[in-house]
């Protein structure tokens, strides 16, 4: 039956799904040990539409006994053969007013019931379906009462992550502390790798006024050194008693047994087929061990798509207000430094910085030296500096506003300045190996912001100035 202003055969634009696809690098996904797929939502506003698949893993299409493995741009219902209700609603709010929802449903008509978690993901009108199969525990299935007070619990640690009352690490801390309640744990803690070492991001313990060193760096390294050789990928690695790994592992054995450990369980999280990170419990005292697997799994994939999502969100404000060459601020975080300083009652200093010669390198050496020598200003303004005071208004312009300064300390950062600069100056060479440079700065200081644009405009003329004198002296103009 088709969808009222929807043809069953209609897809996306294969265009739209490529950039997306590799705009956001899907294939990080293809390895989880769960169903995922990504989909765009469309929204009719009578509780009817469509949902159009950008993205699938394996998994997805293993658990939906879907054979096709092609199904970027396709219908949902052209590639599940419906979609229910109760499914829809949950990706609409997921996609349209970022809702998060965990819910138990079957994706494919008369097909198997699946624990489901729809979230916002991408942009507006886009989400995410994580397919998660509750009942494949060794052959056992958690009983009603407990896979309810199993969601219950996992859609109050989602809230709490997304709550606005508090920052982010804040919410984490909150919701891990939450799940130690739940399971009676002494410790819950998330790791993540940092440049190939594991590192704890995140940790909560019962007794927060102890010092823990056994989560210190080099405990934490040798204790993943120890567990990763027993991991079997896809699955969570569960000790319910240390003393049953004594002989299959006594160097893991000992130092757990030296810090406390009694039991533990460990989720890796995998990106590419490479773990990324871990959710770790300690010491839990949940005697149904089926739902405490359910649980950290479930959690595991909850904490990891958010921290995951935060850390895009992270990336692309920072490359948004940052100059990808020298690593300061751009244009854009320069215009909105003067919105946040115009009109304010306190001090301010500012100068401009211009490399000289920057074209004759360029054309002479190589725009490689030219980079080299914009690189070299960068460093040297957030070293005299704070980088987040300097910023890269053109090619080789840069402009450095530094609020609430004495006068008397602006003008002493601007002689030292200017004395680098005559010292590279009198360095530079006609040696092409020779990356050595000056620079023309002009400033100046005002004791209230009230006509920034004046003294924006006035400094850039003193700059000016001084790289009139800087050429004629030379012999060339740029």
């Amino acid at each position: 039956m088709g969808v009222p202003g929807f043809d069953e055969k209609l897809r996306l634009s294969s265009r739209l799904v490529q950039e997306l696809y590799h705009k956001y690098n899907f294939n990080m996904y293809d390895d989880i040990p769960y169903g995922y797929a990504v989909l765009k939502v469309i929204e009719t506003g009578d509780g009817d539409g469509e949902a159009f698949f950008i993205y699938a893993n394996s998994a997805f299409l293993s658990m939906t006994d879907n054979a096709d493995a092609d199904v970027k741009g396709r219908s949902y219902r052209e590639v599940m053969g419906y979609l229910s209700s109760n499914v829809y609603t949950h990706l609409c709010s997921a996609a349209h007013c970022k809702e998060k929802a965990v819910f138990f449903d079957n994706v494919r008509k008369d097909g198997p019931w699946f624990d489901i978690m729809a979230f916002g993901t991408l942009q507006d009108g886009y989400c995410a379906m994580t397919l998660f199969d509750t009942f494949s525990l060794n052959g056992n299935s958690i009983e009603n009462e407990d896979l309810a007070e199993a969601d219950r619990v996992i859609v109050k640690t989602s809230k709490m992550i997304h709550s606005k009352d508090d920052e982010f690490d804040i919410n984490i801390h909150r919701a891990l502390r939450f799940i130690g309640d739940c399971l009676k744990c002494e410790k819950s803690y998330i790791i993540e790798y940092y440049h190939g070492q594991p590192i704890i991001r995140y940790e909560w313990q019962k007794d927060e006024n102890v010092m823990d060193d056994d989560l210190a760096p080099e405990l934490v390294m040798e204790r993943i050194r120890y567990v990763e050789p027993l991991i079997c990928e896809g699955q969570i690695l569960i000790f319910e008693d240390i003393e049953k790994i004594r002989n299959e592992s006594m160097p893991l054995y000992e130092l757990l047994r030296s810090k406390g450990t009694r039991s533990m369980i460990l989720a890796p999280y995998y990106v590419d087929s490479s773990i990324v990170g871990y959710f770790i419990i300690d010491n839990y005292n949940e005697k149904n061990i089926r739902v405490v697997k359910y649980l950290v799994e479930t959690l595991a994939i909850t904490f990891f798509a958010e921290i995951h999502s935060r850390r895009l969100v992270e990336k692309l404000t920072f490359m948004g207000i940052h100059d990808q060459l020298t690593n300061v601020n751009n244009r854009n975080a320069f215009n909105l430094r003067i919105q946040e300083l115009e009109g304010m009652d306190c001090s301010v200093g500012i100068a401009y910085a211009d490399v000289n010669g920057l074209k004759m390198i360029n054309d002479e050496l190589g725009h490689d030296s030219g980079d080299a020598r914009i690189i070299k200003i960068a460093s040297i303004l957030s070293r005299v500096f704070l980088r987040r005071d300097v910023f890269r208004v053109g090619g080789d312009e840069f402009v450095v506003i530094v609020p609430d300064i004495s006068k008397e300390e602006f003008e002493t950062k601007i002689e030292y300045l200017k004395k680098i600069s005559k010292q590279l100056e009198n360095e530079e060479s006609s040696s092409a190996a020779d990356i050595s440079m000056s620079y023309s700065l002009g400033s100046i200081w005002s004791d209230t912001c009230f006509e920034l644009d004046a003294l924006l405009k006035k400094a850039d003329e003193y700059m000016y100035e001084e790289k009139k004198k800087y050429y004629k002296k030379v012999g060339h103009s740029r």
